[in-house]
């Protein structure tokens, strides 16, 4: 009688476990954030609509890449095409179709079409942003108090247009004093641990104002105003918001390829400009590479780059203080690191009440 091992008793337990199928649970379904899923289905569509009911293999999928080329597409489409391919045969269970084929087209793609896409957005930096805003709070109504708090939020905090979307009233910590914001979720931080930033005096008024104007008190803090001032109750849209941001550039005499990410560009070559370091950079914008964070601040690197420090001279903002300029500043670091300790746990405690309240609702919806 055969031996049964510790292997073949985990893989039962796994069976068992697993109810005996791959079907991917609705929650595995949703391993990636709902952008990405967007992303992906639409390249799908297309890949799809070039096979024509022909199965995905290696060579059609390197094939496909090589219209992609043709057609002058940048490589980050065929990187894209690529990734929703392998993430739908997972999802099903099934070989991967990008082999060697694909990773060897793909290579040539990013290679040969290196300098193929739009490039980076023109950055607006904080002198630019603090006018676009005062332009907008200068119209004396709804709309321009919400854009001009929505300049300020995404300038002071780096953010993304989806981190701005998602911002909710409980993410605005307002005292006398101080505005913190919570970012709860975002691109690079796909699990929720958050993170926290400070908004300027001028932010922190604005947003005052904008939520006893629209009398917001809860929920998303920017929504649709029509055109008589009345606010909506819904979320404003992503897409909205990065059309506010290049017409409130417009307005402001900015010019050049300017998107809702111009914001989020010009305050890290800001903080650049004072002299802010790589690791300082990469804390403020929240991102998990490096590279990307160079991209950003290419051109104040070259300017501070080894040629012009050792040969020419040129020097990078130093920031340096004096002694009781530091000492001062030491003391207030200090009061706001327990200002802000003591805030994150007010706002644990009040998740934590909220989840619990959805689980009872949840409770009570499966007794029912």
């Amino acid at each position: 009688m055969p031996t049964k091992t510790r292997a073949d008793s985990n893989q039962a337990n796994a069976q068992d476990n697993s109810g005996g199928g791959t079907e991917p649970t609705p929650l595995a379904e949703r391993r990636h954030a709902p952008g990405t899923r967007y992303i992906y289905e639409r390249a799908l569509l297309r890949l799809d609509g070039w096979l024509q009911d022909r199965p995905v293999t290696d060579e059609s999928l390197a094939g496909y890449l090589g219209t992609l080329f043709d057609r002058g597409l940048a490589p980050a489409s065929a990187a894209t095409a690529v990734a929703a391919a392998k993430d739908r045969a997972r999802r099903e269970g099934a070989a991967s179709p990008a082999g060697t084929c694909t990773e060897d087209a793909l290579s040539a793609y990013r290679r040969d079409g290196a300098g193929r896409g739009p490039g980076q957005v023109v950055g607006i930096k904080w002198e630019d942003s603090d006018r676009m805003s005062d332009l907008a709070a200068g119209c004396g109504n709804a709309r321009g108090l919400r854009d001009a708090l929505l300049i300020r939020l995404m300038s002071d905090g780096l953010m993304r247009v989806s981190e701005a979307e998602a911002l909710d009233v409980a993410d605005l910590a307002l005292s006398k004093k101080k505005l913190l914001v919570t970012i709860r979720r975002s691109k690079t931080d796909q699990d929720g641990k958050g993170v926290v930033f400070r908004g300027g005096p001028d932010t922190m008024r604005l947003a005052r104002k904008w939520l006893e104007a629209a009398g917001i008190e809860e929920g998303p803090v920017f929504r649709p105003v029509n055109k008589a001032g009345r606010v909506a109750g819904s979320r404003l849209s992503d897409r909205s918001m990065r059309d506010i941001v290049k017409q409130r550039a417009a307005d402001a005499g900015i010019e050049g390829r300017v998107s809702g990410h111009s914001l989020r560009v010009g305050s890290a070559q800001s903080l650049r400009d004072r002299g802010a370091t790589s690791s300082q950079l990469m804390t403020a914008g929240r991102w998990s590479r490096v590279e990307t964070m160079a991209g950003y601040v290419r051109e104040q690197d070259a300017a501070f780059g080894p040629m012009a420090r050792l040969r020419y001279g040129f020097q990078p903002p130093a920031g340096r203080r004096s002694r009781s300029s530091r000492r001062g500043s030491a003391r207030a670091d200090r009061r706001e690191r327990r200002w802000v300790r003591k805030e994150l746990k007010r706002q644990r405690r009040a998740s934590k009440k909220h989840e619990k309240g959805l689980a009872r609702i949840a409770r009570a919806v499966i007794v029912s």
